[in-house]
C-alpha cells in the first residue's frame, strides 16, 4: 500500500494537496481491506486485492492532479480589471471637470489601485491558511495599533486618524482602513475555537468586540459598526454550522439581542460624553433635528433630484459638496453624467460582490468560506452605507464607495481583501472540509 500511495503522489504538483489526498486514499483502501478480510481473506491478500482495486497509481495520480490544483479566479479578475480601469477613468473625468485638466487627484488614485493590485497579488498567491495560522497574532498587532492610535496617533478635528513619523519612521498607518483586515482574520480566530462549547464562544465575542469597542472611541461609528455586523454575521455562520458545542437558536438570539440593544446605548452615553468629533457630533444632531439643519442631506437631495437620467445637470459640485471625489462620489458621478452611469457602476460593484460571495459559499473548505464571506461583508455593507448615504436616506458618516473613493488607504485595503478571496479560490479544491492549521496563539 506504502509503495502505492508513494507513486500516486509523486504524480500530484500540489505539494499542498498531498496528505490530504494521502489520507483519502489510505482511509479507502483500509475499508476495503477490511471488508476483504470480512470476506474470508487473510490480512496480506486482502492488502493486496484492495490496493488492485484502485487500479494503475500513475493514471491515478494524473487524475488526482487534475483535479487537486491551484485554480484562478478568471471572472474576479476580469471584473476587478474592469472596475480599476473605470476608476482610473472616473477620476480623471472629475479633475477635468473640476480643475480642467486631468492631473490634479487622477495620477494619485491610479498611483493607490496600483499599490492595491500589487498588495493583491501577495495576498493571492500567499496561503490563506498561513492567514489563519497566525490570525490570534495578527488580530493582537491590529488592536495593539489602534490603541497606539487612540494614545498617539494623530488628531484631526477630534478623531484619531493614524500614526505618523514618531513611531514608525515617517511612514502614515491610517488605522480605520487597516482595521477592515481584521474582519477576515477573525474567520481564522473562529476556526481555532471549533470544536470547543460556550467557553469558546465567550472567547470569541471577546475577540470581536474589542476591536470594535477601540474604533468606536477613536471615534469612527461606521467603522466600528460594519466591523461589528460582518463579524456577527461570520459568528452566526459558525454558530450554525455547528462549529461550537452551545444551543444554537438559543445563543444566536441572545447574541444578535445584546448587539443591537448595547451599540445605541453605547453610542448615546458617548454622545452625551461628547466623545465623538466636532463634525460627527453636528451629523448625530442632524439627524434627530428638522430637516432644514442637515445640510449635507438637503445638498445630496438637491442634486440628485436636478440630476438627469443622461448627461450633466449643470452644477458645479465642486463649491458646494465636500467629499466629492470620496464619500459622495456617486452625487460627483450623477451630477456629471447622470443616474444612468452611477447605477450601472453600482451593478457592476454589486457583479463582484455577488462573485465573492458565490466563491465563498461553494468553498468546501470551511476555513476558506468564513474568511471570504468576511471579506465579502465589509464590501456589501460599504456598498450599501454609501448608496444610501448618497441618496440621503442614510445619514451623512465617513464612508467610501469600495474601489472607486479617492482615499489611498481604503483603495489598498479593498484589494487586500479582494486577493484573501482569490487565495480562497486558488486552493479550493485543494484542501478538504476541515483541514489541521496549527494556529499560534497571541
Amino acid at each position: 500500500m506504502d509503495e502505492y500511495l508513494k507513486i500516486v503522489l509523486e504524480q500530484i504538483r500540489c505539494k499542498k494537496a498531498r496528505p490530504y489526498i494521502r489520507q483519502e486514499l489510505q482511509d479507502h483502501i483500509e475499508d476495503q481491506i477490511e471488508a476483504n478480510v470480512s470476506a474470508g481473506l487473510d490480512r496480506t491478500d486482502a492488502e493486496k486485492e484492495a490496493v488492485k482495486d484502485m487500479g494503475d497509481p500513475v493514471e491515478a495520480g494524473l487524475f488526482l492532479d487534475r483535479i487537486h490544483k491551484p485554480q484562478i479566479a478568471w471572472k474576479l479578475l476580469f471584473i476587478i480589471t474592469v472596475i480599476s480601469v473605470i476608476g482610473i477613468l472616473i477620476h480623471m473625468a472629475i479633475d477635468l471637470y473640476v480643475t480642467g485638466d486631468g492631473t490634479a487627484m487622477a495620477p494619485r488614485y491610479a498611483f493607490h489601485v496600483i499599490t492595491g493590485v500589487v498588495v493583491m497579488m501577495i495576498l493571492y498567491f500567499l496561503d490563506y491558511t498561513l492567514l489563519a495560522r497566525f490570525s490570534k497574532i495578527i488580530a493582537a498587532i491590529l488592536i495593539a495599533m489602534c490603541f497606539s492610535t487612540l494614545l498617539f496617533g494623530n488628531v484631526i478635528n477630534g478623531m484619531h486618524y493614524f500614526i505618523s513619523s514618531g513611531l514608525f519612521g515617517g511612514f502614515r498607518i491610517p488605522i480605520q482602513a487597516l482595521m477592515l483586515l481584521y474582519i477576515p482574520i477573525y474567520g481564522g480566530i473562529l476556526y481555532k475555537y471549533r470544536g470547543t462549547g460556550y467557553a469558546g464562544l465567550v472567547k470569541s465575542l471577546l475577540w470581536m468586540i474589542i476591536p470594535a469597542w477601540l474604533v468606536l472611541y477613536l471615534p469612527s461609528v461606521m467603522t466600528a459598526g460594519l466591523m461589528l455586523v460582518s463579524m456577527l454575521v461570520m459568528l452566526t455562520i459558525a454558530v450554525r454550522k455547528g462549529w461550537f458545542h452551545v444551543q444554537k437558536a438559543l445563543s444566536l438570539c441572545t447574541i444578535w439581542s445584546i448587539f443591537t440593544i448595547a451599540p445605541t446605548i453605547l453610542i448615546l452615553v458617548l454622545y452625551w460624553q461628547q466623545r465623538f468629533s466636532p463634525y460627527q457630533m453636528a451629523r448625530l444632531q442632524a439627524m434627530f433635528s428638522s430637516g432644514s439643519e442637515n445640510y449635507i442631506q438637503l445638498i445630496l437631495q438637491d442634486f440628485l433630484s436636478s440630476s438627469n437620467f443622461v448627461g450633466n445637470n449643470g452644477m458645479n459640485i465642486a463649491e458646494v459638496l465636500p467629499g466629492f471625489n470620496s464619500d459622495y462620489i456617486l452625487t460627483c458621478l450623477t451630477s456629471m453624467y447622470g443616474i444612468l452611469p452611477a447605477i450601472l457602476l453600482c451593478c457592476i460593484l454589486a457583479t463582484l460582490i455577488f462573485g465573492i460571495f458565490n466563491t465563498a459559499i461553494r468553498q468546501k473548505n470551511q476555513l476558506g468560506m468564513l474568511m471570504g464571506c468576511g471579506c465579502g461583508m465589509v464590501f456589501l455593507m460599504s456598498l450599501l452605507i454609501n448608496v444610501l448615504e448618497n441618496i440621503g436616506i442614510f445619514p451623512p458618516t465617513m464612508t467610501f464607495l469600495p474601489f472607486i473613493s479617492s482615499g489611498g488607504s481604503y483603495i489598498i485595503t479593498c484589494y487586500g481583501l479582494l486577493g484573501i478571496v482569490l487565495s480562497v479560490y486558488r486552493y479550493k479544491n485543494v484542501y478538504p472540509a476541515h483541514i489541521k492549521v496549527k494556529i499560534l496563539n497571541s
